[in-house]
């Protein structure tokens, strides 16, 4: 059974080819020991100082737990700057929680792929860890809290391939691949799931196997068509003939591209409901659809539950684990309570999921690069920590998998 075991591999010792051939491909689940190279110097100098230095002015959301034993995602949330957030920590506060999922649209109408407080330390974050190949990311997070005797997450799963980074303290992750999905009792009905792993519930906004639905495909079109609009101006403008020609066979084959995904968006589907990828912040209403049911407490009313196989996991500061979308997982949090910044603390990114297997091209067409480059070009600038290294990357990687 899928689960049965999960490797344990030096960071260093495996190419990203490799990588993505024995674990992206096969959808298994991998730990990364020996921290991400060429990353794990500066993460080891984020100190609470050299946090509060760098982004202590962020305005951050944080949950607050009802007691310290409470589980994570179903409390009230609050504003406060990243440094009253830290300050708080500090003191011994055990009920706050940082989590920077986004729930807020950026400018191009996307859910944002990055928020306070790492839009002030993109510095010392790669948007695209080399590891992970050709996958382009859907968000990059971070998760703060302090806890001694563990805190949990909730028996859930993600909608995209996460790569997670602990930074201090200590994490266990209870795993269970997609196939158990019918024992976990999740509050969502669920009506499909793509061989990848991507499970689409009812009611909700029909998927392709990357996660796109038929607003993605209609958002990034508009966004090619825009672009090439502003160049055949500019080109117009410059009166310049050979560029003018250009500009316009450019914008004749996004608005042809518009119009092509535009007519197969039926393929996808045009519902009106949809899953909410990082929203989970209704706090009055429903649960989100992929949490578990089950009450760990009243196991007899959930008796498939005690026959689905669950694989542990135990990741230490440095250590990096690969987790496929739909893998369910339970993650409970704990402090370092010998460490004078006594706090769990996290990194991650979630990659949509390929629906290819080739590794230099992991998805079936390139609207999730598309999306990538938009972003890049008009909204990463816009962060405080943002470098121009960053957007050098970025170009380099688009052209070697273009």
């Amino acid at each position: 059974m899928p689960g049965d075991t999960v490797d344990r591999i030096g960071s260093q010792s495996v190419t990203p080819l490799q990588f993505f051939k024995r674990y992206v491909v096969q959808r298994r689940p991998v730990v990364l020991t020996g921290g991400l190279p060429g990353v794990q110097t500066r993460w080891s100098a984020w100190t609470d100082e050299y946090l509060l230095a760098n982004a202590g002015n962020a305005d951050v959301r944080v949950e607050a737990r009802a007691s310290a034993v409470a589980a994570f995602g179903a409390h009230a949330h609050q504003r406060m700057l990243f440094s009253e957030f830290l300050g708080r920590l500090r003191d011994g506060n055990e009920l706050l929680y940082l989590t920077t999922e986004a729930t807020q649209f950026d400018a191009h109408g996307r859910l944002s792929v990055v928020s306070p407080p790492l839009t002030h330390l993109l510095g010392d974050v790669p948007l695209r860890p080399p590891v992970m190949g050709a996958l382009l990311p859907a968000a990059l997070n971070l998760w703060m809290g302090r806890s001694t005797h563990g805190a949990s997450s909730g028996l859930h799963h993600d909608w995209h391939d996460n790569l997670y980074a602990l930074l201090r303290g200590r994490k266990r992750f209870e795993l269970y691949a997609p196939s158990e999905t019918g024992k976990l009792y999740p509050h969502g009905k669920v009506e499909h799931v793509h061989p990848n792993g991507r499970i689409v519930y009812a009611g909700g906004m029909a998927c392709r196997p990357d996660g796109a639905d038929a607003r993605d495909v209609a958002r990034v079109a508009s966004l090619d068509v825009q672009l090439a609009e502003a160049e055949l101006e500019s080109a117009e403008a410059s009166g310049q003939q050979k560029r003018i020609r250009r500009a316009e066979a450019v914008l004749d084959a996004a608005m042809e591209i518009q119009l092509d995904d535009a007519n197969g968006e039926d393929a996808i589907g045009d519902d009106d409901a949809h899953e909410e990828p990082y929203s989970d912040d209704d706090e009055q209403g429903s649960p989100p659809p992929h949490f578990s049911r089950v009450d760990r407490s009243k196991l007899h009313d959930f008796p498939l539950f005690t026959t689905a196989h669950c694989t542990a996991v135990e990741l230490g500061p440095g250590d990096l684990l690969y987790l496929p979308c739909g893998w369910w997982h339970n993650v409970t949090s704990w402090s370092d309570a010998a460490r004078k910044d006594s706090s769990h603390l996290a990194v991650n990114w979630w990659f949509h999921p390929p629906d290819a297997a080739r590794f230099d091209r992991p998805y079936t067409d390139n609207l999730w690069q598309r999306d990538f480059d938009h972003w890049m070009r008009d909204v990463l600038p816009t962060y405080p920590g943002s470098m121009l290294g960053q957007q050098e990357m970025g170009n380099k990687t688009r052209k070697r998998h273009r």
